[in-house]
């Protein structure tokens, strides 16, 4: 069994069908999707079908929000949860990519897709009301939440008959966690990753910064999205609601396919001037810097 770190004394064993390492939205929508495949039939009693492990106390809203294409929206109809956030959040008609440099502006317009409840278009979202609409559809208790992997290993199943093996997932409380199916959706450094012995990740060669700026008295912006480019930046705004606007600052920052060499520290001062720059460009109120 891989150790991982920090485990104690066993304190329960559960057995259940599946475990999901994250209650990201990848996690979330792979526990729907799970259920939704038949692993909810054993649902109950000392077992279960699907687990969800997250090492936070509650969900994470990190990242502030995120544009949906029609593609994602026919999954979210899949997982049963479109409906619920649809209603929400208004379409989007035109993207507007300006050029800096040149002053050029490009308007593109985004096509919807046909279907039989009618037309799916983009839609801007809550990451939280994305996570918090997945997890409501997922019986209480599927989530365990501040549960930190202490180790990672497999057995044998039905006491080693058949040559299949249960994966046995330990946690730092002392609980292990029997299944038949383990997935990691536990991020760029996944645990599950690393224990199956898959490549370290490779930097995409950019950096992020995002927020979510919140005008009380409402904001006036146009609802489209704007983006503006410079120099290897790339600076974007979207409205999301009449008082939210989700922006974000991407900067080329290492060489691509390569391991990060930069201290995270530069990379992140790097930003922050990126940041103030296309800020001062594109005019924004700097209360869009009021996350700080």
């Amino acid at each position: 069994m891989g150790d991982l770190g920090g485990g104690g004394e066993t304190k329960d064993v559960i057995d259940v069908e599946a475990v999901v390492v994250g209650a990201g939205i990848a996690g979330l929508a792979t526990a729907l999707a799970l259920r939704r495949a038949g692993f909810a039939a054993r649902d109950g009693g000392g077992g279960g079908g699907v687990v969800v492990l997250e090492r936070h106390a509650e969900l994470r809203a990190t990242g502030a929000a995120l544009t949906v294409f029609p593609n994602g929206w026919f999954a979210l109809r899949a997982l049963g949860i479109a409906h619920k956030l649809t209603p929400r959040y208004q379409p989007y008609e035109t993207s507007v990519v300006t050029n800096l440099e040149s002053g050029a502006t490009q308007v593109f317009r985004f096509g919807g897709h046909k279907s039989r409840s009618g037309e799916v278009r983009v839609r801007p979202v809550h990451r939280r009301e994305l996570l918090e609409a997945m997890a409501e559809e997922l019986p209480p208790g599927t989530i365990r939440f501040s549960s930190r992997l202490a180790s990672i290993g497999t057995e044998p199943a039905g006491g080693g008959g058949g040559g299949e093996e249960l994966a046995v997932v330990g946690l730092d409380d002392g609980t292990v966690i029997r299944s038949r199916v383990l997935v990691g959706c536990d991020g760029v450094h996944s645990a599950v990753a690393r224990w199956l012995g898959m490549a370290e990740p490779a930097s995409s060669g950019r950096s992020c910064v995002r927020g979510l700026a919140v005008y009380p008295g409402g904001h006036g912006v146009r609802k489209e999205l704007r983006q503006f480019l410079s120099h290897g930046l790339r600076a974007g705004m979207v409205p999301i609601s009449d008082t939210d606007i989700y922006w974000f600052v991407v900067n080329n920052t290492v060489p691509a396919g390569k391991p990060a060499q930069m201290p995270r520290i530069k990379i992140c001062s790097n930003l922050m001037i990126s940041l103030l720059q296309m800020c001062l460009i594109m005019n924004w109120e700097f209360k869009l810097l009021q996350f700080f």
